[in-house]
């Protein structure tokens, strides 16, 4: 079975507020990824993020994913926490992460890719999120 990655990653600038991810490395795309044709699922989530320190806090990060490309609906993943304590500007980058999950989607449906921080806001997250269909 062949493996499909799709990428989208953006900005989170806010606390409490979802952040649709409309780039793919400099290139402005929609927040939505289509399903491959021919697949089931996705297998994994890669997830990179970094922080840039602007203040002193601690926040929680996590992924959603929404829309009618997901059988069993909106999913949410917690993938990291941030701590910016002493001077800030003395951010900490991340290393990135997968997350091996089983998620059923529909072919040619649409998941939107969206980023949310929660707790203290502890200046803008940087985030990429890859899907990796099978």
């Amino acid at each position: 079975m062949s493996t499909y990655y799709r990428t989208r990653e953006g900005q989170l600038t806010a606390v409490d507020t979802r952040t649709a991810l409309t780039s793919n490395y400099g290139t402005s795309v929609t927040a939505a990824v289509q399903t491959p044709p021919n697949t089931q699922k996705i297998g994994v989530l890669m997830v990179s993020f970094a922080n840039n320190g602007a203040s002193n806090g601690a926040s929680c990060v996590q992924v959603v994913l929404s829309g009618d490309g997901l059988k069993d609906g909106e999913q949410s993943f917690s993938v990291g926490s941030i701590t910016v304590d002493g001077t800030p500007a003395t951010a900490k980058n991340y290393e990135p992460i997968m997350i091996p999950v089983d998620l059923p989607v529909v072919a040619n449906g649409l998941i939107s890719v969206e980023g949310a921080m929660q707790g203290t806001d502890t200046g803008s997250v940087e985030m990429s999120v890859t899907l990796g269909y099978q």
